[in-house]
């Protein structure tokens, strides 16, 4: 490589953006949440007796019966801010590293509200109820957890190849519906969910990994890799969250894991055998958005393949 194919590093202003970058897709990521109301959802190890209008404030939905909303909310604060640096970084300089700690500073801030104030709320170190220890514990696991996938997420979107972030999208794209959802129930509430919710959660994500792989492409030919992966994940990940929030949200298990684990692997297969129509859904989307892209790129004589831009260096990464 010549020195002439080397950006330079990017300046301070260069870094501030890519901080403000991260702050903001971290903020969008909970906002869905935030906007309405962020009251901590009743709690079955709660110290004292509170009514739902009555429960704290607290920036993440910190419940077994959100986990998968509460995993989405953090995973997409990474997506959001890698999506932008990857669109940001191929016009102009710009450093990643600093819009993942812009990510990491708003979930910190996030964990560390939300957990006082359960921990408040359980009576965590005033000789509280054992099992109380054990879900804040397990709460706090499965943050953790959602926040090493939002690193992972912004990682992956945030690089310049095209192939790379095409992938980190359609492996989000579930969450992502889950994300979209939160912002009608805002408006409506939990108890009056619109009918249209349960079709949104299952189409949208179809509709977003074959964009994704439209996107992608099918050259150079390794490509076809993403496409297998973005369909596999789409297949399997909405079955994993429905098995999940099924053992999770077992009230009479009275917080039995190995019995959860147990309701959720018997669940798995049965959610699996439904979720095989988006991806055909999919599938259609890709083929067909590649054929039109290809017709229009050959009328386009002064188009660079996408894959030769993929080796381009995008700023300080």
């Amino acid at each position: 490589m010549t020195e002439a194919s080397v950006a330079p590093p990017p300046a301070p202003r260069a870094r501030l953006l890519s901080f403000a970058i991260g702050l903001a897709g971290g903020i969008l990521g909970l906002l869905p949440w935030l906007v309405g109301g962020g009251i901590l959802p009743l709690q079955n190890l709660w110290a004292v007796e509170t009514m739902p209008d009555d429960m704290p404030f607290a920036m993440l939905p910190l419940s077994q019966y959100f986990a998968t909303l509460l995993f989405s909310l953090v995973l997409l604060g990474g997506v959001f801010a890698g999506l932008a640096v990857h669109v940001v970084g191929r016009r102009r300089g710009i450093a990643a590293w600093p819009a993942s700690v812009g990510v990491l500073l708003v979930h910190l801030i996030a964990v560390a509200q939300s957990f006082t104030i359960l921990s408040d709320g359980l009576g965590i170190g005033r000789g509280g109820d054992t099992r109380a220890t054990l879900y804040f514990a397990g709460m706090l696991g499965g943050v953790i957890v959602a926040m090493l996938f939002a690193q992972l997420g912004f990682w992956m979107i945030s690089r310049p190849s095209v192939a790379v972030a095409a992938l980190g999208v359609a492996l989000a794209a579930v969450p992502f519906a889950s994300w979209v959802s939160r912002w009608f129930l805002a408006v409506t509430g939990d108890a009056f969910p619109p009918p249209f919710l349960s079709d949104l959660g299952r189409w949208l994500p179809a509709v977003i990994v074959g964009a994704a792989l439209v996107w992608c492409g099918v050259r150079p030919a390794a490509r076809i890799a993403v496409w297998v992966v973005s369909l596999l994940a789409l297949w399997v990940v909405p079955a994993l969250f429905t098995a999940i929030q099924y053992g999770l949200g077992m009230r009479v298990l009275q917080g039995n894991v190995a019995d959860m684990a147990e309701a959720s692997a018997q669940l798995f297969p049965l959610a699996l055998a439904e979720m095989w129509v988006p991806v055909v859904v999919a599938l259609v989307i890709g083929v067909v958005g590649t054929v039109v892209r290809m017709v229009l790129e050959r009328d386009r004589p002064d188009a660079a393949p996408e894959a030769e831009r993929d080796d381009a260096v995008v700023g300080e990464r």
